[in-house]
């Protein structure tokens, strides 16, 4: 599954200039009435928007499991095998 770790390695500002840059063509060619860059502008808007949503899922799975509040007296460890759901359904001894 490369798609997401290469677009993870993406700096969000890299995809926040596409976008800006995608509107900027997509308005300067409603400004014009120049079709092919308004196309062009809203192609490179979805373009980008597939780029910050795998950059989120590649982020998402790259960060460790819930930590423990130690305020609520909720400081252990999950196990490797475990999710945080059925931790929950599970007393703490």
């Amino acid at each position: 599954m490369p798609g997401p770790v290469l677009a993870a390695s993406l700096p969000a500002s890299v995809v926040i200039g596409l976008m800006t840059f995608a509107v900027l063509v997509a308005v300067f060619g409603h400004l014009t009435q120049v079709r092919g860059l308004v196309v062009s502008g809203i192609l490179l808007l979805v373009v980008a928007t597939g780029a910050m949503m795998l950059g989120g899922l590649g982020a998402w799975k790259d960060t460790p499991g819930p930590v423990g509040d130690p305020l609520r007296g909720d400081d252990r460890q999950l196990p490797p095998d475990q999710t945080y759901r059925e931790s929950r359904q599970q007393p703490i001894p």
